[in-house]
C-alpha cells in the first residue's frame, strides 16, 4: 500500500494519519490510542472540537468499547472531556490552566534538566542528536508532534525516574494542541536545548528553559484570552441575530 506524505499540516486529514501510521504498532488498540493522541496534540481535533466516536470505530476497524477505553484513557490524561449527552470532546484550557501547567512545567522540566546535563554522556549526547535531525526531515505537522515526543521522552529519561518522566510527558501533552499554532515544524527550541545539555552547566541550562517556557506561556495565554473572547463576541451575535428574528416573528403574527 502506498504510504501518504502530506506537505503541512493543512493536508493532514485523520484518514492520512491513519495511514501513515499504520505499520508502527503492535496492535490496532495502540495505533488507534496513539493516531487520536496525536491528531488532538497536532490540531487536526481542535479545543471543543466533538471527536465522531460514529466515525472512529470505522476508521481503526474495531468495536466501540476499545474507542471508549481510549477515550476514557484521553480524559485521564487531560486531552479530552467526556459529557454526558454530546460524546467527548477536546479540552480547552483557561488562561489560567494555561499559566498553572507552565508553573508545573517549569518546577519539574528545570529538575530533571538538571539531572540530565549531570548525568549525560557523549553516546547519549549522539543519541538524541541523532533524534533531534530526524525532526527537521519530517515535513508535515503530525508527524514532527509524534517524533517531538519521542525525543523529549528520550531526553528526559537520561538521570530521572519513570515517574518523573511520565509527568513531564503529561504535562506536555496538555498544552501541545496550543503551542502548534505558535511554532511549527521549523523550531529549532530542541536544537537550542541540546546546545546547553552540551556545555555541561545544569543552572545555565535550567535559567534558559525556564526563561522559555515562560515566554511560550505569555503568548499561549494571549492567544487563549483572544480565542474567549472571539468565541464570547460570536456567540453574543448569534444570540442578538436569533432574538431579532424571534422579535420579527412575533411582530408578523401581531399583524
Amino acid at each position: 500500500m502506498t504510504s501518504v506524505e502530506p506537505t503541512d499540516q493543512s493536508d493532514m486529514s485523520l484518514e492520512q494519519l491513519v495511514e501513515v501510521s499504520r505499520h508502527n504498532f503492535r496492535t490496532v488498540e495502540e495505533m488507534a490510542a496513539s493516531v487520536i493522541r496525536t491528531a488532538i496534540e497536532s490540531g487536526i481535533f481542535e479545543p471543543g472540537e466533538r471527536l465522531p466516536q460514529d466515525r472512529l470505530p470505522r476508521l481503526f476497524a474495531v468495536s466501540r468499547m476499545p474507542i471508549r477505553s481510549i477515550l476514557r484513557q484521553l480524559e485521564s490524561e487531560g486531552l479530552v472531556e467526556m459529557h454526558a449527552h454530546r460524546g467527548a470532546t477536546v479540552r480547552s484550557l483557561s488562561p489560567d490552566e494555561i499559566s498553572d501547567l507552565y508553573e508545573m512545567r517549569i518546577m519539574i522540566e528545570t529538575f530533571a534538566l538538571r539531572k540530565t546535563v549531570a548525568t549525560i554522556d557523549d553516546d547519549q549526547i549522539d543519541q538524541l542528536t541523532e533524534l533531534s535531525g530526524q525532526l527537521q526531515s519530517i515535513a508535515y505537522e503530525a508527524g514532527w508532534v509524534e517524533a517531538r515526543r519521542r525525543f523529549y521522552r528520550a531526553f528526559y529519561s537520561i538521570g530521572n525516574t519513570p515517574r518523573v518522566v511520565s509527568t513531564i510527558m503529561q504535562f506536555r501533552a496538555e498544552v501541545t494542541r496550543y503551542t502548534t499554532e505558535l511554532t511549527n515544524i521549523q523550531s529549532h527550541t530542541h536544537e537550542a536545548l541540546l546546545d546547553r545539555v552540551r556545555l555541561r552547566n545544569p543552572d545555565l541550562a535550567a535559567a534558559w528553559l525556564e526563561t522559555h517556557l515562560r515566554e511560550v506561556a505569555q503568548g499561549l495565554r494571549a492567544q487563549v484570552t483572544a480565542l474567549q473572547t472571539q468565541q464570547t463576541t460570536s456567540l453574543i451575535t448569534e444570540e442578538s441575530s436569533s432574538s431579532r428574528n424571534e422579535r420579527g416573528g412575533f411582530d408578523a403574527q401581531a399583524e
